[in-house]
C-alpha cells in the first residue's frame, strides 16, 4: 500500500466533501437519522439513561453545549454524546448493518450532532458529513469482521469511534493532517466488550464510543498527533483486535464511493428488540391468524447457525430474563411474548410480560434448529406443531426493514409517528418529521434539535 488506511479514508472523505454525495446517499443519511430518533424517543426515562443523564448534568453547563435528545437538557457536548448514544442503544430499536453485526449509526450520530450544535454548520453539510463518516466506518468494520466480533468486542465500540471522528472532522472541514489524526486517535482508542449485553453497560459503551470519537476530533483539532499506521501497523487495530488479513484492505478501500454505498446495507427495525429476533417475531405475528384456537405443542424456528450459538450462550448466562435488557436479548422469550400477546411493543419488554407465566410457558415450547443455507439472520422459517397433531409452516427470507425487503420513507415516518405518539405532541411530531426530511435545506441543525423533545 502506497498510503495508509487512515490516509485513504481521508482521501475518500475529502473527495466527497468537494463533489458532494449523491442525492440518494443524502436521503439515506436522513432516513438513518430519523431511524435513530424513532429508536430513542421512548427511551428518555429508561433507568440506564437516567443514570447517565444525571451524571452529565452534574458536570455543569459550559459556554458551548450540546442537547440531550427528548429532554432538551444542555450539557457539555462530549457528555451529550454519551447520553444520546445510550438513548440510541438502550431499547435496541436502532439500525443494524447485518454483514458486520453492528449498529453503525449509534456511535457516530451523537458525536456529529454535538459537533454541529457547537459549530453551527448547515444542514446539508451535516448530512454530507454524516454519510461520509458512516461510509468510512462501514469500510473499517468490513475489514475487521467477523473475527473482531468473534473475539468478543461490541462492534459499535470497536468501529464507531472511527466513524464519529471522521464525520466530525468532515463536518468541520479539517485539512488532511488533522482529519487523519482524528481518525488515528479513534483507531488507537477503540474498545467495548460484548459481555456487557444484558446490562446497562452496553448502552454506556455506545455513548462512550460516541464521546471517544468526538474527543478524538477535538484533540486532533488542537494539534494532537496519531500514528499514520494506526490501523495496519505492527501493533495496530487490525492485529490487536481481529484475526483478519492485510489482503482484505485493498478491495474494501478501493470500493469506497464506487458503485453501491455500504450505508444502503442497513436494516431498519420495526419492533424494539434485537436484530436476531425480528424474523421470528414477524413469523409469529403472521402465524397467529392461522392458529384458530389450536394450542401449540412445539414452535420451531429454522435460523442461521450463528443464531443458535448466540441464543445458547445467552440462555446459559441469563437463564430466564430478569430485566428488560435481558429480555430483548432472549429470542425464545421475544417470540413467546409476541405469540401470547399478539403484538410486540415496549410493553412486551416490561416486567409484567417477562415474568408472565403464560409467556414463559410458551417460551419453553420454542426450539431453534440451524439452517446452513442462512448465512445471516435476515430470515427464518417457522413450523408449529399443535396438540391436535396439525402443523402450520411459514418462511420469511428478509424481514421488513432489511435491504431485501426495505422500508419506504413513508413507512419509516409512520413508524416514528406510532412510536412517538405516547411521548410527544402530535403537531411537534409532524414538525420534527418535516425538519428531518428538509434538513439539507436548513441553515443548521438547531431548529431540528429544539423540536426533539418529549412532552406537551
Amino acid at each position: 500500500m502506497s498510503k495508509s488506511v487512515s490516509e485513504r479514508l481521508v482521501a475518500f472523505i475529502q473527495d466527497g466533501l468537494k463533489t458532494g454525495v449523491p442525492d440518494k446517499v443524502a436521503n439515506e443519511a436522513k432516513r438513518l437519522l430519523l431511524n435513530q430518533f424513532k429508536a430513542s424517543v421512548g427511551a428518555g426515562d429508561h433507568p440506564a439513561v437516567n443514570l447517565m443523564h444525571d451524571w452529565a448534568v452534574a458536570q455543569g453547563v459550559p459556554a458551548k453545549t450540546g442537547t440531550v435528545l427528548w429532554r432538551g437538557t444542555q450539557v457539555n457536548p462530549a457528555q451529550a454524546s454519551v447520553v444520546n448514544g445510550a438513548l440510541f442503544e438502550v431499547l435496541d430499536f436502532h439500525d443494524t448493518y447485518i454483514p458486520c453485526f453492528m449498529h453503525a449509526v449509534s456511535g457516530v450520530l451523537p458525536s456529529i450532532l454535538a459537533a454541529a450544535e457547537v459549530g453551527g454548520q448547515s444542514g446539508k453539510r451535516f448530512i454530507t458529513a454524516l454519510a461520509l463518516g458512516l461510509e468510512a466506518e462501514l469500510a473499517v468494520s468490513t475489514i475487521l469482521t467477523p473475527t473482531g466480533y468473534f473475539r468478543g468486542y461490541v462492534p459499535c465500540g470497536l468501529f464507531g469511534g472511527v466513524g464519529a471522528a471522521a464525520a466530525c472532522a468532515a463536518l468541520a472541514g479539517y485539512d488532511d493532517e488533522k482529519m487523519r489524526n482524528a481518525i488515528g486517535i479513534a483507531m488507537c482508542t477503540a474498545f467495548g466488550l460484548y459481555v456487557s449485553v444484558g446490562s446497562d453497560t452496553l448502552a454506556y459503551i455506545t455513548g462512550a464510543t460516541a464521546r471517544s470519537g468526538y474527543t478524538a476530533f477535538e484533540l486532533a483539532g488542537r494539534g494532537m498527533t496519531a500514528p499514520v499506521t494506526a490501523f495496519e501497523g505492527e501493533k495496530g487495530m487490525l492485529v490487536t483486535h481481529t484475526d483478519e488479513k492485510l489482503e482484505k484492505i485493498d478491495p474494501v478501500l478501493d470500493s469506497l464511493g464506487k458503485g453501491e454505498w455500504r450505508i444502503f446495507g442497513q436494516s431498519y427495525k420495526t419492533v424494539p428488540t434485537e436484530t436476531i429476533t425480528h424474523a421470528p417475531i414477524e413469523l409469529v405475528l403472521a402465524m397467529l391468524p392461522k392458529v384458530k384456537g389450536r394450542i401449540p405443542q412445539k414452535i420451531v424456528f429454522g435460523v442461521s447457525p450463528i443464531v443458535v450459538t448466540i441464543v445458547k450462550e445467552r440462555n446459559e448466562r441469563f437463564g430466564l430474563p430478569k430485566s428488560d435488557l435481558e429480555a430483548r436479548f432472549d429470542l425464545r422469550y421475544c417470540a413467546a411474548a409476541a405469540w401470547e400477546r399478539g403484538k410486540f411493543t415496549l410493553a412486551e419488554m416490561a416486567e409484567p410480560a417477562f415474568t408472565d407465566p403464560k409467556v414463559l410457558a410458551i417460551r419453553d415450547k420454542v426450539e431453534l434448529v440451524p439452517e446452513d443455507r442462512r448465512a445471516t439472520f435476515n430470515g427464518a422459517s417457522l413450523t408449529v406443531t399443535f396438540t391436535d397433531g396439525s402443523t402450520e409452516k411459514l418462511n420469511v427470507e428478509d424481514f421488513l426493514g432489511t435491504p431485501g425487503n426495505p422500508m419506504s420513507d413513508d413507512q419509516l415516518s409512520n413508524l416514528f409517528r406510532t412510536t412517538a405518539a405516547d411521548h410527544m405532541a402530535k403537531q411537534r411530531i409532524e414538525d420534527l418529521l418535516a425538519a428531518i426530511w428538509s434538513l439539507d435545506k436548513a441553515p443548521d441543525i438547531r431548529g431540528m434539535m429544539s423540536l426533539a423533545r418529549t412532552g406537551a
